[in-house]
C-alpha cells in the first residue's frame, strides 16, 4: 500500500478541530470559511485510509483513531516549530558552538576579557577556551578540533589560515619616574636604569638584549624574571624598569605603573588561525570581528594603569 498525501493544510486543520472541538473554531484560526475546513478534513480522512471524527448530537467527536493520530501530529509540530525556532536564532546569532584554542599570552587573560564582552549578547552560544603551546593551537586548528586558535608562527603555515597581528612595546615604568615625561622610550633610555626583564630563553628578553648590545647600552642592573605578573609587580614597588607586550602589561598593571611606548617594536606577531577550506561560523565572525577591535586597543596608552 502506497503510503498517504498529507498536506500541510490538511494537518493545520485537523490539528485546530482537535483543539477546538468545532469545525468553526479552527476556521476562525484558519482565517478560512467553514466548508474549506470540513472539505481538509475529508481529503485527510480519505488519505490516511480512517475515519477521523464521528457527530454525535451535533457534535464532532474524535475516533480512537483520530487521537493516536493526533499524538503524532503534536510530537511531529512540536519538532518542526524548534527547528523553525532553531534556524531563527541562528539566524540572529544566538546559539552554536565556539571552540577557540590559543597560547597562554592570550589564552589566560586577553580573550577571556574579549569573552566578557561577547557572551553577553550570545548568551545561548556554548563557548569552550582551551590553552596550548602554539605548536599544539596549530594542531588543534588543522584538525578541525577549534574554530579558532591563536598562536606565535615561526613561519608560514599553509596547513590552516592565518591573520598575523603585531604586538607593539610597552615599556613599564614606576609611578613618577622621570621617562614618563617621554611619549616614547628609546633604547639609550635604559641606559643607568634598573631593568626588569625575562630569562634568557624568552624571544623578548633575546630581542631587548640583541638591541641593546647593538646600541652600546648598559642597564645599571638587570633583575630577571619568569612572569610578566612579576615584572609588573617589580615596576610597581619601584624596582625598575620592563619592557613588555601590551597584552600583559595591561592584563597585570595596576595603580603606581605607567606605560609608554616603547621603540623600536620588539614584540613578536602572532596569528589568528581558522581550519583551511572552512569557512568561519557567523558566531566565530562576530568574535573575530570583537577581537579586532580589542587589539586595536592595545596600542593606546592610557596613563596610569
Amino acid at each position: 500500500m502506497s503510503k498517504p498525501y498529507l498536506s500541510d493544510r490538511q494537518i493545520v486543520a485537523f490539528k485546530h478541530v482537535m483543539e477546538c472541538g468545532t469545525v468553526s473554531g479552527a476556521a476562525q484560526r484558519m482565517l478560512t470559511a467553514q466548508p474549506g475546513v470540513t472539505r481538509l478534513l475529508k481529503q485527510l480522512e480519505h488519505d490516511v485510509g480512517f475515519a477521523l471524527f464521528e457527530r454525535r448530537r451535533g457534535r464532532l467527536v474524535p475516533t480512537p483513531e483520530a487521537r493516536l493520530f493526533y499524538r503524532e501530529v503534536v510530537r511531529v509540530w512540536t519538532g518542526n516549530e524548534h527547528l523553525r525556532d532553531t534556524a531563527r536564532r541562528i539566524r540572529e546569532r544566538e546559539i552554536g558552538g565556539l571552540r577557540i584554542s590559543a597560547m597562554p599570552l592570550l589564552g589566560l587573560v586577553f580573550i577571556p576579557d574579549i569573552l566578557a564582552d561577547f557572551v553577553p549578547t550570545h548568551p545561548d552560544a556554548r563557548v569552550e577556551l582551551s590553552t596550548y603551546r602554539s605548536e599544539q593551537v596549530v594542531e588543534e586548528v588543522m584538525t578541525q578540533r577549534c574554530d579558532l586558535g591563536f598562536a606565535i608562527l615561526a613561519e608560514n603555515d599553509d596547513r590552516v589560515d592565518q591573520e598575523v597581528f603585531r604586538l607593539e612595546s610597552l615599556c613599564a615604568l614606576p609611578e613618577g619616574h622621570a621617562l614618563e615625561a617621554r611619549e616614547t622610550v628609546a633604547p639609550e633610555d635604559l641606559a643607568g636604569e634598573r631593568l626588569i626583564c625575562f630569562e634568557r630563553h624568552d624571544p623578548l628578553r633575546q630581542a631587548l638584549d640583541h638591541l641593546l648590545e647593538r646600541e652600546g647600552i648598559r642597564p645599571r642592573q638587570r633583575l630577571e624574571v619568569s612572569l610578566a605578573l612579576q615584572a609588573i609587580r617589580l615596576v610597581h614597588h619601584g624596582l625598575g624598569v620592563a619592557i613588555l607586550d601590551p597584552i600583559s602589561a595591561r592584563a597585570f598593571g595596576s595603580g603606581g605603573v605607567t606605560l609608554r611606548p616603547f621603540a623600536p617594536t620588539l614584540g613578536e606577531d602572532f596569528a589568528l588561525l581558522t581550519p583551511r577550506d572552512r569557512p568561519a561560523s557567523r558566531l566565530a565572525q562576530d568574535f573575530i570581528a570583537l577581537f579586532r577591535r580589542h587589539h586595536g586597543k592595545l596600542s593606546m596608552i592610557d596613563g596610569n594603569r
